[in-house]
């Protein structure tokens, strides 16, 4: 094993090169503005050296991914890794879990950031540099971990690792995917949330939540909502403090109709991890909680359906090798 992330910066490695296991490594080659396909040489050479058994497969389209990740679970991967942003790592993370859980239960995911956006790796403490954030897949600690799914009324269900939201948040992601992000991720989301905050109009909204066999219900004219199961999403908000990947319960906060300058000082809560200080805010913990209005939901930065909805976890349902120290515990 390498002593340090820098093993594997040399062309030889030496001898830091993870033999034990089969790694694919799902690369989105418009990661990071296209960087990641300009670099495509640079990127396979760079697995080939901390890894005996790998293979890089380059994504062609949306969904792609998921497709590519599937299938290197069913043909017995032992890491799968999603190189690119926070889209590329929803894409994988659907390709593993199947409709009654992992497609492989002995698959470990993780990832190598090469996006603009990156708030999964915030939570997961994955290193930027692609030599270190390699020496991190090949030796990091694998985590049993929750994974959210949202079910709607009609069409597919989707599963998510990061956070789901609903309403202005979905606006926000929308915003954002259309935008050229040439300015990064962290202004690109600003430029989108301010945007959202001026234009989109709070539905009327009913949530029903339960965590063992307390029960919960609220309704109102719902700006947002979110639903982590990690901690981070918007480039930067911490709407999961106190929360784990591991605890089996989702950190909730439902946000109700703003003012303008309102909602900028809400903005400021949500980036220092204070949720419940936004005014009328519902901040509850939940192991399923449902939608019943018209509200737009995403998942991990992805736009999916309007509501009604319904989000439930699977808990400890996917391995995850991470830099986190320490891990995530489980109850």
């Amino acid at each position: 094993m390498p002593t340090s992330a820098a093993d594997f910066r040399s062309a030889e490695g030496h001898g830091a090169r993870n033999r034990g296991e089969r790694l694919v490594v799902v690369a989105n080659p418009k990661a990071g503005g296209g960087r990641a396909g300009r670099q495509r040489e640079e990127i396979e050479r760079a697995v080939e050296r901390a890894f005996e058994q790998a293979e890089v497969r380059w994504t062609e389209g949306p969904g792609h991914a998921s497709e590519l990740a599937r299938q290197a679970a069913e043909q017995g991967a032992d890491l799968v890794a999603a190189l690119g942003g926070d889209g590329t790592c929803n894409e994988v993370v659907n390709g593993l879990m199947g409709p009654d859980g992992a497609v492989n239960p002995r698959c470990i995911f993780t990832t190598v950031p090469f996006g603009t956006g990156g708030d999964l790796v915030r939570t997961l403490k994955m290193p930027r540099s692609l030599p270190e954030a390699l020496w991190v897949v090949s030796t990091g600690t694998t985590v049993h971990v929750d994974v959210g799914e949202v079910a709607f009324a009609s069409g597919p269900r989707h599963w998510f690792i990061n956070v789901s939201g609903a309403g202005a948040n979905a606006d926000v992601c929308i915003r954002a995917n259309q935008s050229s992000k040439k300015l990064g991720g962290t202004l690109t989301f600003i430029g989108a949330i301010l945007a959202t905050v001026r234009e989109f109009e709070p539905q009327r909204t009913t949530w029903r939540w339960r965590l063992g066999e307390e029960r919960g219900e609220a309704t109102l004219d719902c700006l947002g909502a979110f639903v982590a199961n990690a901690h981070y999403c918007g480039a930067g908000l911490y709407v999961g403090k106190g929360g784990s990947m591991a605890d089996g319960r989702f950190e909730v906060t439902l946000i109700p109709r703003l003012s303008f300058f309102q909602a900028l000082q809400a903005l400021g809560s949500s980036r220092s991890g204070n949720l419940e200080k936004i005014p009328g805010a519902i901040v509850v913990q939940a192991e399923e909680l449902e939608m019943d209005g018209p509200l737009w939901v995403e998942t991990d930065g992805e736009p999916r359906l309007a509501g009604p909805a319904r989000w439930r976890l699977a808990h400890r349902g996917l391995q995850v090798r991470a830099g986190w120290n320490p891990p995530p515990v489980a109850p």
